[in-house]
């Protein structure tokens, strides 16, 4: 058995005692300073004495149950007992397997300090005090497409990340010549590119409190400066999140608005779709319907930057300049766009629309799998297996895998 004191009779004494596993942990007594508590016992029978009572004791540890365990640490190092011997229960660093559930408690008390840090970090921008980007909203965005069929490349945390060259191993590593290409479509001053950074600044409370923590807490710190850095206050941007209208969102009314104008921008049109292997958009669903037609060009479901000359000469090759070209690869796709739209085409980054298309169809309250389709924000097992292959199969007319 592991022999132990807890040190501190207080509030927190009863709490510490019930995380104690008591099947491999003997509880010796609690020490404190008090001495009027000096003699009595707990309701569970352990007593109270004073610290020096155990100069002379053997024993493994001593846990301090005070959250303000900093003078108590310091009487023990006084009395001459080792630090290892000392394990604070308030401690965010002091983790041992003597707590039955401490660590999960802990985890969720650091989650919440952490909360508060990102809440407050983010709470002059929400509230106007330090200056935003100028963003127009998804609706004015799409209204705009459709009045003069100009272009979409869109920046969100993905995009700005292969910008400063991190890592985002799950679909794009990081590369040097991608990293110059997007800084180069975010400084574009072209009237028929529009150019989406994701609104991550102002007007959080319409997002789900989950979403707007998420993105307070990606938002943090140096990420916020660095992004701010890039951006030019002179100018005006489009809502990146104009793809992700429905689950981030409290209101669903504005996927309501959002979806139809989608649809008014492909009704009668030749659409090519240029997604990653398994993304499928429009399958299963009846998001592409008003499109007089769809082709399929498909491209690597991670990594398609290593395959961009193909897949951008694969386009030129087989698309009419009149097609309306729907992409959906990552940070490949607004770079793609990009040099589309110069080329002639009307080009479209449309991310993850078709996921949230189908979430918002299920009424969906979080981020579920969708059979046949590979979504990266879920966890767990997907099933690509599609029952009836024959349309979709019909639409491609070129792999690039």
């Amino acid at each position: 058995m592991i022999q132990i004191y807890i040190w501190g009779a207080g509030h927190y004494v009863q709490q510490v005692i019930d995380e104690i596993d008591e099947t491999r942990i003997d509880i010796l007594g609690i020490l404190d300073n008090d001495e009027s508590k000096q003699g009595l016992a707990l309701p569970c029978g352990i007593s109270i004495i004073s610290p020096s009572q155990i100069v002379q004791k053997e024993y493994d540890y001593i846990i301090i149950s005070v959250k303000k365990h900093k003078p108590i640490e310091m009487e023990c190092v006084k009395r001459g007992i080792p630090l290892e011997k000392v394990i604070s229960y308030w401690k965010e660093t002091d983790e041992h397997s003597i707590f039955k559930n401490r660590g999960v408690r802990i985890e969720g008390l650091i989650r919440e300090k952490k909360l508060l840090q990102y809440r407050i970090d983010s709470m002059p921008y929400e509230y106007g005090i330090q200056p935003s980007p100028k963003i127009l909203s998804a609706a004015h965005l799409l209204k705009k497409i459709i009045r003069d069929h100009s272009s979409l490349c869109r920046f969100g945390d993905g995009e700005f990340e292969m910008i400063r060259k991190k890592e985002r191993p799950w679909f794009q590593k990081a590369d040097s010549v991608l990293s110059r290409r997007l800084k180069e479509v975010l400084a574009s001053k072209d009237d028929m590119i529009n150019i989406a950074i994701s609104q991550n600044f102002t007007g959080l409370e319409r997002y789900k409190e989950r979403s707007a923590d998420g993105i307070r807490e990606y938002m943090f710190g140096e990420t916020r400066k660095s992004i701010l850095g890039m951006i030019d206050e002179s100018r005006v941007y489009y809502n990146a999140y104009v793809t992700r209208p429905y689950i981030i969102y409290k209101d669903k009314k504005n996927a309501d608005e959002i979806f139809p104008l989608f649809k008014k921008i492909w009704k009668g049109r030749d659409v090519l779709i240029v997604e990653g292997e398994f993304s499928r958009i429009g399958i299963g669903n009846d998001l592409l319907e008003d499109a007089c037609s769809v082709s399929r060009v498909l491209c690597p479901s991670k990594n398609a930057w290593n395959k961009y000359k193909e897949i951008f000469d694969t386009v030129l090759k087989t698309a009419p300049k009149e097609s309306l070209i729907c992409i959906s690869l990552g940070p490949c796709a607004t770079v793609l766009a990009y040099d589309l739209a110069k080329e002639g085409y009307q080009a479209l980054d449309i991310g993850q629309l078709d996921n949230e298309y189908e979430w918002y169809m299920r009424g969906a309250e979080t981020q579920i799998a969708i059979p046949g389709k590979m979504i990266a924000e879920v966890v767990g097992e997907q099933t690509f297996e599609l029952a009836d292959q024959t349309e979709y199969l019909s639409q491609i007319i070129s792999r690039i895998c």
